[in-house]
């Protein structure tokens, strides 16, 4: 955890979760513990270093916008310790005071409040073509309208400039909010039935996209002269599943868990043969290009 974000501001995240994902989670769930990650630099500092890795240019001095900064500990750690001049955009609506607390956050380590600006994904409050990257983790999956997202991060843009968002896949067998293992594809009702059946809040449901690798191409599908798609991230996928080097942020610990079984029952390699074929990769890290010309390629 970042020392110089003051406990009172932890306490108050830990409070926000709470009120945001009761039922959600276990019983058992560690909710100070999930308010020291949002505030990690560490944490987000491995984000930032995957979304660099990510893309075929030096982030540094480079404009780049977040949709949904939630904290803002991703904006403060780009402008602390990678030299980005970096923005966000939050709502502060479905989640509990998510854009007061970045205010004061980014207040509390020395950064201009005005890195952070309240607004929708949908309505981005950005001039056309003002940012070289526009990135956005887990966020996707929860916007109102994720079709008008995609073509507003685009819009801010310029021509050259890398989106990259990272998204859940609910064609996996994985699902990250409740940390549970479904079948890939599953239907929202079905998934909700099961929910319950582990005696989870099952409204929360209500509020996810279950976007897969056919959804997105299809949410790519308006803008293919404006974009070159260069990865959805099964690279990544493949290799954090032979390696198992990934962190536990969140509920990752359970997944390791799962992904060693993989490892004792000798099953890697079908997993990642058959996994590759049927789009299992998750999260989907989709890494694009806005060409800005008629003759775009689709990865």
């Amino acid at each position: 955890m970042t020392p110089a974000v003051p406990a009172e501001i932890v306490d108050a995240i830990e409070r926000n979760c709470r009120l945001s994902f009761h039922g959600v989670f276990a019983r058992d769930f560690d909710y100070r513990k999930m308010a020291e990650e949002f505030v990690s630099e560490a944490r987000c500092g491995e984000q930032i270093e995957l979304l660099q890795r990510m893309l075929p240019i030096d982030l540094r001095g480079r404009r780049l916008l977040e949709i949904g900064s939630g904290y803002g500990m991703s904006v403060a750690t780009c402008r602390r310790r990678f030299g980005i001049e970096a923005f966000g955009v939050e709502p502060g609506e479905q989640f509990h005071g998510t854009y007061a607390t970045s205010l004061e956050i980014l207040g509390s380590l020395g950064l201009p409040a005005a890195a952070i600006v309240q607004g929708s994904g949908e309505s981005l409050p950005f001039d056309d073509g003002d940012f070289d990257v526009v990135y956005s983790s887990n966020v996707l999956e929860h916007v109102q309208d994720p079709a008008r997202v995609v073509a507003e991060a685009i819009r801010v843009l310029r021509p050259g400039g890398f989106l990259c968002f990272v998204v859940p896949n609910y064609g996996s067998w994985w699902e990250g909010h409740y940390g549970v293992l479904f079948p890939p594809h599953c239907p929202e009702w079905v998934f909700k039935i099961l929910v319950r059946l582990l005696g989870r809040d099952a409204s929360f449901v209500d509020t996810l996209h279950f976007l897969t690798y056919g959804g997105l191409r299809r949410l790519l599908a308006p803008h293919q002269e404006q974009l070159r798609v260069l990865t959805f991230g099964q690279e990544i996928w493949v290799e954090r599943l032979r390696s198992l080097d990934f962190s536990e942020w969140a509920s990752l610990g359970a997944l390791k868990r799962l992904v060693r079984w993989v490892h004792r029952a000798g099953l890697v390699r079908p997993v990642i043969w058959i996994g590759q074929r049927l789009h299992w990769e998750t999260p989907f890290i989709l890494v694009a290009e806005k060409v800005g010309g008629g003759d775009a390629r689709s990865a």
